[in-house]
């Protein structure tokens, strides 16, 4: 039977098996000065000062403030929309987030019968009376992504227009099919009503969400937008829209 050679000297191989053993954070001595939370305090009364003073702006923006309140076009981060909308409400921020109802659709293999989602993906609207400290506390909010327009000179909705937008969200009848089969992608179109309403821009694509007597159809569009300088891609029903 062959024999192996011995790789360890005499010395290691005589000595009793030892286990290695770890030295623990626990078993060295511990540097107080590590631990001092009061080095932190400047930094603490910071972060609760930061926190102090967006409540205070965001109260600048509720709705029991005195002055002219207007409608003014948040932009908010994907699929935040609902989020946003609770956090002002929450914070008494006059807020307006139009929803619109599809019909059947199958959500991982379920068929709900019907489905609510914003009529404008990645938009609320607010009513407040304008400050720089109200739409410094709004934008400041968790999910919002700024002002329509900017926030030095944001864009305003009138309340007529606000109104006729309120109505046409209010109105859950089939959608005008006949309208919406004029429509195709690459369609010079403008806003006719909503919150951008007289903006133009161009169909970059169709989207058939809507089952009509048992057919898919299209009602809504990814429209190209200009607005205020910046090309935007706004999601709209084409109930909104006029061909140019």
């Amino acid at each position: 039977m062959p024999r192996f050679p011995n790789f360890f000297p005499p010395s290691a191989r005589d000595a009793p098996m030892m286990h290695n053993v770890k030295i623990y954070a626990a078993s060295k001595p511990v540097n107080p000065e590590l631990y001092d939370l009061s080095r932190f305090a400047s930094l603490f009364d910071q972060m609760q000062n930061t926190k102090r003073l967006n409540v205070t702006m965001l109260s600048m923006a509720a709705e029991n403030q005195p002055g002219k309140h207007e409608w003014f076009v948040v932009e908010t981060k994907h699929k935040a929309e609902k989020a946003v909308e609770d956090a002002l409400r929450k914070a008494g921020v006059k807020v307006f987030l139009p929803l619109e109802t599809i019909g059947e659709t199958v959500v991982r293999g379920r068929i709900i019968p019907a489905v609510s989602r914003p009529l404008l993906p990645g938009y609320v609207l607010v009513n407040i009376v304008y400050s720089p400290a109200a739409v410094c506390g709004i934008a400041r909010l968790e999910g919002v992504a700024g002002f329509v327009g900017g926030m030095v000179h944001p864009h305003r909705v009138s309340d007529e227009e606000m109104n006729r937008f309120k109505a046409f969200g209010d109105d859950d009848t089939a959608p005008d099919v006949k309208h919406c089969e004029q429509f195709k992608r690459g369609d010079k179109v403008r806003f006719v009503l909503g919150p951008f309403a007289s903006f133009g821009g161009t169909i970059l694509k169709l989207r058939k969400d809507r089952t009509v007597d048992g057919e898919r159809v299209a009602t809504g569009a990814v429209v190209a937008v200009e607005v205020f300088g910046k090309v935007s891609t706004i999601e709209a029903p084409l109930a909104l829209l006029e061909q140019l």
